[in-house]
């Protein structure tokens, strides 16, 4: 990875956001090569060791870290997934038609297999914040969507491109919550059918 400084960002359940900085790229590229982003919360502690400081946050209570440098060179996204970005909240709102329910796409998709399609992902974490994605797929069978949205999001954590430059990685086990727009053409066997109020038919949609 060509990387020049960078910024670490870590996010944790009690609301707080610590930040560290590695000016050397040399050091900072070698922190990077040393992940990978499925196995970053998988110890039960993660240290960040300072000129005059050492940090060490339990790997449980950790919901995102950010790792924010120019000319980063992203991890690979599992099979079937061609980019993940995050979104601020108004241009997620805005693409994904909350305000103008009119406009919104249903689940029922026209797309044929090999065709690209992009969905809009918002994630509530166990803090109660929100990151906001658009996730460009490769469309499969109708049968694999649900599967293949389901190994995105049962795996220990998911990787995002960031707009200033960096990724994010989120800590899948302190998600508390997913909203897809539009939903995968097939819904699980045991879903409950009824309109999220929350977002539907606070924008005025139909029930």
């Amino acid at each position: 990875m060509k990387t020049t400084s960078m910024e670490i960002r870590v996010h944790t359940q009690s609301g707080s956001t610590e930040r560290f900085v590695q000016d050397d790229p040399v050091l900072a590229a070698r922190i990077l090569q040393g992940l990978h982003p499925a196995k970053v919360f998988t110890a039960s502690r993660i240290t960040i060791a300072g000129e005059y400081s050492l940090t060490v946050f339990a790997t449980s209570q950790i919901t995102r870290i950010d790792f924010l440098s120019e000319n980063f060179t992203l991890w690979e996204f599992p099979t079937g997934i061609l980019d993940v970005i995050e979104l601020s909240e108004e241009e997620f709102r805005r693409r994904a038609h909350l305000n103008n329910p009119a406009l919104m796409e249903k689940r029922e998709s026209h797309k044929s297999p090999g065709e690209f399609v992009v969905g809009l992902l918002d994630m509530e974490m166990a803090d109660g914040g929100h990151t906001f994605l658009a996730v460009e797929v490769m469309v499969s069978l109708p049968a694999e969507r649900l599967e293949r949205l389901h190994l995105l999001l049962s795996a220990p954590a998911l990787h995002c491109r960031l707009r200033q430059g960096g990724a994010a990685v989120l800590n899948l086990k302190n998600l508390a919550r997913f909203s897809l727009y539009p939903g995968p053409d097939r819904a699980p066997i045991d879903a409950w059918p009824a309109h999220h109020i929350s977002l539907d038919r606070r924008a005025g949609a139909p029930a």
